[in-house]
């Protein structure tokens, strides 16, 4: 986290003298978001542990990309409803990355926000005490640009934006990838399965596994949420074909994604697309492809 934000105030200083072109500005934000997505991963350690002082750097460390609001919707909404079609950051069969961004983008914070409502009014306080961890979160955001804003001056702020963007697109393509079209069935009495092995997406990859903290590990992750990642397994569950970092950029380019992973995915359920996590506007389309595949010539 310590080069997450040196990266970020050396950032700008160079955002803040009109030497630097919007060209090369916009180049320079590009990077400090992908530098930004590995202090991210960091930041979702730290929000798994148990210690308040941890929690507030994951909240600093999410602070850099307006994204603060994460740990508490991670922790309290996604670890839940994971793989199924209740969970926002769940991404499902025939879905794009660019129709799930913004489901998620705005599903998370409204998430972490009735879950933070929840939490306060047992205790009998408003939702809108400071003592709300996603306001506080989000006040760190603020804070930050306006000391950013304020040492380096208004022109910084445009390309922290960007730098945030871009920094989000990255977070949530790896959450795209992690739980693509799996979903956890349901029981005789109607509630789902608990989340096992079989309910993320993994890779053994030696660069994913040194920039992501092991986050590529997930299955063990999700069935053992408060286990230190360096002791998270490699575990028989659902692989991907390459890397993270690789699978991250595939994402961004649905029709590829679509034709490296949907074979996959249906293939995982033995060719029964029925037990997929399916988006409902691609549905139709789905089933029927997948008639025709299982139809003789």
């Amino acid at each position: 986290m310590l080069l997450q934000y040196l990266s970020l105030v050396w950032s700008c200083s160079q955002w803040a003298s009109p030497a630097v072109s919007p060209v090369d500005g916009a180049g320079l934000a590009l990077a400090v978001g992908w530098v930004g997505a590995l202090g991210l991963n960091a930041g979702h350690e730290l929000g798994h542990t148990t210690t308040q002082a941890e929690r507030w750097l994951s909240k600093a460390a999410f602070a850099q990309v307006a994204y603060g609001h994460f740990h508490v919707a991670h922790n309290r909404g996604h670890h839940l409803r994971v793989a199924t079609p209740h969970d926002p950051s769940s991404a499902r069969l025939g879905e794009g990355f660019w129709r799930f961004l913004p489901r998620v983008v705005s599903g998370r914070p409204a998430e972490a926000w009735r879950a933070e409502a929840r939490r306060l009014a047992r205790r009998g306080r408003s939702p809108w005490s400071p003592r709300n961890d996603v306001l506080n979160a989000w006040a760190m955001t603020v804070l930050l640009a306006a000391v950013l804003g304020v040492a380096f001056g208004p022109r910084v702020l445009p390309y922290l934006a960007l730098q945030a963007a871009f920094g989000i697109c990255i977070l949530e393509a790896g959450a795209y990838l992690e739980h693509y079209g799996l979903l956890r069935q349901r029981r005789a009495d109607g509630r789902y399965e608990r989340p096992g092995y079989g309910h993320s997406w993994n890779s053994d990859a030696i660069v994913s596994s040194a920039l992501l903290f092991r986050a590529q590990r997930h299955s063990d992750h999700h069935v053992n949420p408060l286990r230190p990642y360096p002791q998270l397994r490699h575990v028989d569950a659902p692989q991907l074909p390459a890397g993270f970092v690789t699978m991250i950029v595939l994402a961004w380019i649905p029709p590829l994604w679509r034709r490296v992973m949907d074979p996959k995915v249906i293939a995982r359920y033995g060719g029964d697309v029925t037990l997929a996590n399916i988006h409902p506007p691609a549905r139709d389309r789905i089933l029927a492809r997948s008639v025709t595949a299982a139809s003789p010539p």
